[in-house]
């Protein structure tokens, strides 16, 4: 069984984890991200960039990885209940992007590729030990980080292993996408 180090550890690897794994790297920090898909990786989701979002793209560098895939810009957003009330306003801060989950995902993954302090390993199954100090084991391989983020999903093996154990609501739950 190998060992190795990481400043950052993080299981799940969605668009925000990318990019936080991004973030990390651009720090100098050694990171890993181990996700259990293979990238792109789709969901249903809002398929909406706010404007922050945008500037941090592209503070990052991930906006010129994005650019070359279809999105739209917005500038505003409503909010419609189920009652027919109506929620509207205007960004101050510039224009958000719609793009698809997959696009950014890809985008991410390309930007993520180029950073030699950010590991990425698809199809991970992964194991935790959370005694005293995190330890992550993937195939024959350990991995002692400073800080281990777990991002694996509403039903996270890892806060579970941490004991921060949340009530989740039984609420109905249910997302579409498509595109044009």
């Amino acid at each position: 069984m190998s060992e190795h180090n990481y400043d950052v550890i993080m299981i799940g690897g969605g668009p925000a984890r990318l990019f936080a794994g991004i973030a990390c790297a651009r720090n100098e920090l050694r990171t890993l991200v181990l996700e259990k898909q293979t990238y792109p990786i789709d969901k249903a989701c809002g398929e909406g960039i706010m404007p922050s979002g945008v500037n941090n793209l592209m503070k990052l560098g991930v906006a010129h990885f994005l650019e070359k895939y279809p999105y739209h810009l917005f500038k505003r957003i409503s909010y419609v209940s189920a009652k027919g009330s109506v929620a509207e306003a205007n960004f101050a801060e510039g224009c958000g992007w719609g793009v698809q989950r997959t696009k950014l995902s890809a985008a991410l993954l390309e930007c993520a590729e180029t950073l030699p302090n950010l590991e990425i390993q698809e199809g991970a199954s992964v194991a935790c030990f959370l005694e005293e100090n995190p330890e992550v084991s993937i195939k024959n391989n350990v991995f002692h980080p400073k800080l281990l983020i777990g991002a694996d999903g509403l039903h996270s093996r890892v806060r579970k292993l941490a004991n921060l154990e949340a009530t989740i609501p039984k609420l109905k739950r249910w997302g579409c996408s498509t595109s044009f």
